[in-house]
């Protein structure tokens, strides 16, 4: 559906977007974009939409060359944009209508499918209201409508999910999803790492305009290990020394010296790493939750008060963390 070659993008004021980026989303695929504001996932829909020229590299959409790209292929694409825009005045099935019209969809047939779309989208008893009065979330699932409303072949989102609700949410994906069975490709961009890992087919990691890393969510998850992050949160004087059992059997090094308490000598080797810092011990177990018994244990003997315990297991920010040595939820001043 689409592919790109060494794509690039230089903005007038000298700010470079995008560079040399190469990838490609096929018939049914759901590539998802993640990387920090400023990292170039809003530069890269916008080029993949043809909303801005590109100039430097290569783009084809459908398997031709889209320089200058033409009305009929514009029509073919669906375009959901980050910021919602509608004219207030008008209701939500008005907007709607509107953009079908723009796409060259009769007006009884825009009108049927809307009505389905916003029965989907849970947008019933809003539909004849002016879109003034509509929250962020409600213009942003009359923005999916306007953009599945004439069939697209393929689908460009800007953090879709972002506003709506649980169910809501659960509502696109499942539309998403039904699309691509049937061949839709899907380019996304988002930040949240349990949508891309719940909807990606492919997962491409954006920093400064450049690829980090691509592939499949469990391919990128595999990079860093199946770590499970738990956190105590503690109070009271701390220990003498960090909290670890036999660094020797756990095959890592310890992030300090040995603690001389017998309250942390023998933490399983599932631990693979620990550290302590203020209010908090971090542990890192390649078996996920079966080592609290023995980690409480060892925290408690310490003399230390547990306020509470987390867990968290290894997602797409840590893979990002792993390739550029930043988080991903960064913010620059421009996306």
């Amino acid at each position: 559906m689409f592919g790109a070659t060494e794509l690039s993008f230089t903005y007038p004021s000298g700010r470079r977007g995008l560079r040399e980026v190469s990838l490609r989303g096929d018939p049914g695929e759901r590539v998802v974009v993640m990387g920090p504001n400023g990292s170039g996932k809003s530069t890269l829909l916008r080029l993949v939409s043809t909303e801005l020229p590109s100039r430097q590299g290569s783009l084809t959409l459908f398997g031709e060359a889209c320089q200058p790209p033409s009305r009929a292929l514009r029509r073919r694409i669906g375009i959901v944009q980050d910021t919602p825009v509608h004219l207030d005045d008008l209701t939500g099935m008005e907007n709607a209508l509107l953009f079908a019209e723009l796409y060259g969809l009769l007006r009884a047939e825009a009108a049927s499918a809307l009505a389905a779309l916003f029965t989907s989208l849970g947008l019933d008893d809003p539909l004849d209201v002016p879109t003034r009065e509509y929250s962020y979330g409600m213009r942003k699932k009359l923005l999916v409508a306007e953009a599945l409303v004439h069939e697209p072949e393929m689908l460009i989102l800007d953090e879709p999910a972002l506003g709506l609700d649980p169910p809501s949410r659960a509502a696109l994906l499942r539309m998403l999803v039904e699309r691509s069975e049937k061949g839709v490709c899907t380019l996304v961009a988002t930040n949240e790492p349990a949508l891309a890992q719940e909807f990606a087919t492919t997962v491409v990691l954006l920093h400064e305009g450049g690829v980090v890393a691509h592939g499949s969510p469990a391919e990128l998850l595999a990079k860093v290990g199946g770590a499970t992050r738990i956190e105590v949160h503690v109070a009271g004087a701390p220990p003498a020394g960090p909290i670890h059992g036999d660094p020797s059997a756990a095959g890592v090094t310890p992030p300090g010296p040995t603690a001389a308490g017998p309250a942390f000598a023998g933490l399983p080797a599932d631990i693979v790493s620990i550290q302590q810092l203020p209010g908090r011990i971090i542990a890192e177990s390649r078996s996920g939750p079966d080592v609290l018994p023995q980690l409480v244990g060892a925290v408690l003997a310490a003399g230390l008060k547990i306020e509470r315990i987390t867990l968290r297991e290894p997602d797409l920010t840590d893979v990002f963390a792993l390739f550029t040595g930043q988080a991903l939820d960064a913010e620059k001043e421009n996306a």
